[in-house]
């Protein structure tokens, strides 16, 4: 889920890279190829980061224990 909300974050520094390789300032064309891909490596960077996030958790949790939610229904 988080990786489709920050596609629209990652298309505004894909509009900013365009402006970057529309300057075409030789300086300025590492950033714009950078910006451009970047609803792409955004995307990812999230999902790996929530991928290491939860195997660590689940160390954890088989080792110490997780959290225990109990509900009762109230009338």
């Amino acid at each position: 889920m988080l990786m489709i909300l920050y596609v629209p974050i990652g298309l505004i520094y894909a509009i900013i890279g365009l402006v970057f390789l529309i300057m075409d300032i030789e300086y300025l064309k590492a950033t714009g190829y950078i910006f451009l891909f970047a609803p792409v490596w955004l995307s990812l960077s999230v999902a790996g980061v929530h991928y290491g996030v939860a195997i660590f958790y689940n160390y954890l949790a088989s080792k110490i224990g997780g959290f225990e939610f109990e509900f009762t229904e109230v009338e």
